[in-house]
């Protein structure tokens, strides 16, 4: 597993305890984390990042990328320094944060696609709590496309609208080649992930 590749002229690396403290208390050790000035040059593995967040001019000076690992890729989500301080903020409204986190785990470690759909269904109302558009409104397709590139395979239209819908009738009709199911469990995966690292962020709030 190759390191990160960060060219001097384009960027730095930033200390994650100094830009974000509550940070340190982030309690899932299966992402790598780093915390990279805006405009910097992002490279996992010689694979492009998947962003979550589209580059905006929105005055944030860094962006948080979490790194996981993804079949035989590495996978970069990437969120704004300013989005992760408003959910440290509104933390709060959160209560309820055990079953969630066990239901994550576990669909993360099946081979179950609808599971790992009800999976990201629950989560996705844990998102909502967290009143903020640019967690709940960004371009699935866009994903589904970069994993087609890793694996170098194909999907049909239904097959893909059938994942961006989250249709676990349609999906249990599809019969999946083995690289189609790769991009199908990890464009599933890549939305638990993401939710799992939000909520990573909510109880590294309320621990600091």
């Amino acid at each position: 597993m190759e390191d990160h590749n960060y060219k001097e002229a384009e960027g730095k690396l930033l200390d994650l305890r100094k830009v974000l403290p509550f940070m340190a208390e982030f309690p899932f050790p299966d992402y790598e984390i780093t915390v990279v000035e805006k405009g910097s040059s992002f490279v996992s593995l010689g694979i492009s990042p998947i962003l979550i967040n589209a580059f905006g001019d929105t005055g944030t000076s860094a962006i948080v990328n979490f790194d996981y690992p993804e079949s035989d890729s590495n996978v970069t989500i990437s969120i704004y320094k300013d989005d992760i301080e408003w959910i440290a903020q509104e933390s709060n409204k959160i209560k309820k944060m055990d079953k969630l986190r066990l239901l994550l785990d576990l669909s993360l470690e099946s081979d179950n696609l609808i599971e790992k759909i009800k999976a990201i269904r629950v989560g996705k109302k844990f998102i909502r709590l967290l009143d903020c558009e640019n967690f709940t409104e960004f371009d699935v397709g866009d994903v589904i496309s970069d994993f087609i590139l890793i694996y170098e395979t194909v999907l049909p239209s239904k097959v893909k609208l059938a994942l961006q819908k989250l249709s676990e009738s349609a999906l249990k009709s599809t019969e999946f080649s083995e690289k189609q199911f790769k991009v199908a469990t990890a464009f599933l995966n890549f939305q638990i992930h993401y939710i799992k690292i939000l909520l990573g962020i909510v109880i590294a709030a309320k621990i600091y």
